[in-house]
């Protein structure tokens, strides 16, 4: 587990706003496990993005699988065969590298229905999730192709990825969709990140709202329609407010003070910082700072393997221990 973990909690705990605590509250209609808060690089020991949203307690959907995410499942001992889909953002790699080993351990684990994964659509120049899928669990020409009689055989089983695409094309569909219906309700809005088509998603469950923001620059209005009112708003990626304006990565992701400004426009209730790539606690708080010059709501930066409730808790998720076997 990361070694920010502790000091990123505490240093934040007087003026937060979050209730830091080292008890989980299982009875909240909704709730996330953060698997990874970590950005594309590995060196501030976090996973890449991956988060759970639990459904009275229950592991329902996987937000995002990148890499790292799968031990943390693990760690977190989330049962993956309880979970009913995939939301994937967009098709970068911290967002996606973990899917393949999500996919196949689930069926390991005895699945026995089909995975839906949602994502955006593609264009010309970019494959949206139903290409992505295909190109990677075809049972003909797909890179992991060998699942389809790996499970058969191993099993008893059959490999079944269902792909969902949402219209990510930014100008045409500014409101937000309804792409999930049951009990919880999930929308979907397209959101700038570069040239990458790009979702944010909204959860809604018994009266109770979750939302995500993806990646993104910030670049329209469309994260606060789909967020506005949400009891949480779970916010990617900070650029460095020194960063030269110039680089590439200002024009994917977003400023402090504009995240602050977002959240404050959509009345979101509380704010969670996640995807964080700041390497140290001082430059974490930094930032922090410059987001609470435009929110003055509860705010929080996490790191691996916390519990975090719409109502303002956080607490840490204790590893589930696993036996090693020594072979001499």
């Amino acid at each position: 587990m990361s070694g920010n973990r502790d000091t990123t909690i505490s240093d934040t705990e007087s003026r937060s706003g979050f209730d830091l605590s080292t008890e989980r509250d299982r009875s909240a209609p909704l709730s996330i496990t953060v698997l990874g808060s970590g950005a594309s690089s590995f060196g501030n020991g976090r996973a890449n993005a991956g988060h759970v949203v639990h459904v009275d307690g229950d592991p329902r959907f996987l937000l995002d699988a990148g890499g790292g995410i799968g031990a943390r499942l693990a760690e977190a001992g989330i049962d993956l065969t309880a979970l009913e889909a995939v939301f994937i953002g967009h098709l970068h790699i911290d967002h996606t590298a973990d899917l393949p080993a999500v996919v196949k351990a689930t069926y390991q684990q005895g699945r026995d229905r089909p995975l839906s994964v949602y994502g955006p659509t593609g264009t010309d120049d970019y494959p949206g999730v139903e290409t992505f899928v295909s190109r990677l669990f075809d049972p003909e020409s797909g890179a992991y192709n060998y699942l389809e009689s790996f499970l058969d055989r191993y099993k008893g089983s059959q490999l079944a990825v269902e792909p969902n695409e949402v219209d990510a094309t930014i100008g045409k569909h500014d409101e937000a969709s309804q792409i999930y219906d049951g009990d919880v309700t999930v929308e979907a809005i397209p959101e700038t990140h570069g040239e990458i088509p790009t979702l944010a998603y909204r959860f809604d469950y018994d009266g109770t709202s979750i939302t995500f923001s993806g990646d993104t620059s910030l670049e329209t209005g469309n994260l606060r329609r789909l967020a506005s009112g949400t009891d949480l708003l779970v916010h990617n990626r900070i650029i460095d407010a020194h960063a030269d304006p110039d680089e590439p990565k200002t024009a994917l992701h977003s400023y402090a003070e504009d995240i602050g400004a977002s959240a404050s426009a959509a009345d979101a209730g509380a704010l969670v910082l996640s995807h964080v790539s700041q390497d140290d606690d001082a430059a974490i708080e930094a930032e922090m700072e410059r987001v609470r010059r435009e929110y003055d709501g509860p705010i929080a930066t996490v790191c691996d393997l916390v519990r975090v409730t719409p109502d303002g808790q956080i607490a840490g998720v204790d590893p589930v221990a696993n036996d090693v076997l020594v072979q001499e």
